[in-house]
């Protein structure tokens, strides 16, 4: 990747605060009481297999998982999904 000005850094930058703390304790803390330390669990190690496998993750396959996989209503997750602005996680998930 060429960072063709000093914005692309400090866009990466933030983006890499962003993925640290969404794989933080204090990021399970926030919101377990809410979703659950199983539903935060889910969550963070989804990103990071997108890290280890260098391979983003889409948010229906995120919706799956948790609707499917473990029983979780779809109402939860898309609130999940709201409350922490899983926009800010593009371009891992999508």
């Amino acid at each position: 990747i060429i960072m063709s000005s000093n914005l692309d850094s400090i866009e990466i930058k933030e983006f890499l605060e962003q993925v640290n703390y969404a794989l933080s304790l204090e990021f399970k803390e926030k919101w377990r009481h809410r979703f659950s330390s199983h539903f935060i669990a889910i969550f963070q190690e989804r990103i990071l297999k997108a890290l280890k496998d260098e391979k983003p993750v889409k948010k229906s396959s995120l919706i799956s998982l948790y609707t499917k996989k473990h029983k979780y209503n779809i109402s939860e997750v898309l609130s999940f999904f709201e409350e922490i602005d899983i926009n800010l996680y593009r371009p891992i998930v999508y």
